[in-house]
């Protein structure tokens, strides 16, 4: 039990041998409907993160959680390489060969594993898909490269919307124009997961970011820079819980892919080996672009004004790719970021409450 609710582990286990934890929690804490067949709902996070970020807000304004009590049966992704799924059937975490994938893997094969194991599961044959940021980018590859995984798409309501990140206007982008010389230091020097949640990682994080409110409030002023900044809807209070948590790591490959897609301008594309790499890979110079016309799921975007990740003008651009697209939706408050669709103490208001009406009814 976990604040009243009932949660469960799975495990799925992928074609290529990665084994995802997968955490489902089943009903509300109204047991007079637990008796009820329910129509389940796939989260999927962003990257560098976890299924927790679903899960830190309070619980009147925990996404997963609201769901549960309006009846879905929600189900919690986490990709390959992140706290929940650092296991593989033949591969040790320690094993260089381990790290080797990026997000187009855990699209390739993360996502269609987790629809069919929870369809398999549940007895369905559709269920909802909601994700953020990364969690979106690898729900096109999936639909891209696995087609007949659109048909078991009741609706995909993407948050934060990430394709082409041409636009991206984070700090972060600086680094974006060293990223092979940064890989390259990074592999030479033995680096497997970027940014694990380690307990030497969360012990850093609690002595630079949680001794005072002074330096909590200089943590947060550095995730607005990142992300966009909306005081007014920070709790400074959740600093510890997002710390223990956050970052959950991934492979330098993952977060190189981001970097060099913002390189190569407004495109959807597979990860660039180089030259010589693609060659091999590919049988071209160049990795290909994603047909985004092959998502023929339904899908609403939702997009915050001042977030500097998945930005608008980014947002506009894959809307116009999208073929099945449902609505591009804006949320109404100027100063709402990456991290506000997960976070921010308005959510429900903001958020929630225009994504939910969209969903079909919870019970089958």
């Amino acid at each position: 039990m976990y604040r009243g609710y009932t949660v469960e582990n799975h495990f799925i286990t992928t074609d290529d041998g990665y084994v995802l934890g997968v955490h489902r929690i089943p009903y509300g804490r109204d047991p007079s409907t637990r008796h009820l067949k329910r129509r389940p709902v796939f989260l999927q996070h962003g990257l560098l993160n976890s299924d927790a970020d679903w899960l830190i807000n309070p619980t009147d304004r925990a996404l997963a959680f609201i769901l549960a009590d309006r009846g879905y049966d929600v189900w919690l992704g986490n990709a390959r390489g992140n706290a929940y799924s650092k296991m593989h059937t033949t591969l040790d975490v320690d094993q260089e060969e381990f790290w080797d994938f990026s997000w187009d893997e855990m699209g390739y094969y993360d996502i269609p594993a987790c629809i069919d194991y929870i369809l398999n599961v549940t007895r369905t044959s559709k269920l909802v898909y909601i994700g953020h940021s990364m969690g979106t980018a690898i729900f096109w590859v999936a639909m891209i490269t696995h087609p007949q995984l659109n048909a078991k798409i009741d609706v995909m309501i993407a948050l934060a919307p990430a394709a082409s990140v041409a636009n991206v206007k984070s700090l972060v982008k600086h680094t974006a124009q060293f990223i092979n010389p940064i890989e390259g230091f990074l592999r030479f020097i033995g680096t497997k997961a970027f940014l694990p949640n380690t307990d030497f990682h969360r012990q850093f994080r609690k002595i630079i970011c949680e001794r005072s409110l002074k330096v909590a409030t200089a943590c947060r002023n550095m995730i607005f820079l990142i992300a966009g900044a909306d005081p007014s809807h920070f709790n400074l209070s959740s600093i510890p819980v997002i710390n223990g948590h956050n970052p959950s790591g991934t492979s330098v490959r993952t977060v190189s892919q981001f970097a060099k897609s913002y390189n190569l301008g407004e495109t959807f594309i597979r990860y660039d080996y180089g030259t010589e790499g693609n060659l091999k890979k590919y049988g071209q110079q160049k990795p290909p672009e994603y047909d985004l016309a092959l998502v023929t799921a339904p899908v609403y975007l939702f997009w915050g004004e001042n977030d500097l990740l998945t930005t608008p003008t980014d947002v506009a651009w894959l809307a116009s790719k999208l073929p099945n697209l449902k609505a591009s939706i804006r949320v109404d408050y100027p100063f709402f970021n990456h991290w506000d669709f997960l976070w921010s103490t308005k959510v429900n208001e903001l958020l929630y409450d225009r994504v939910i009406p969209l969903l079909p009814a919870p019970y089958l």
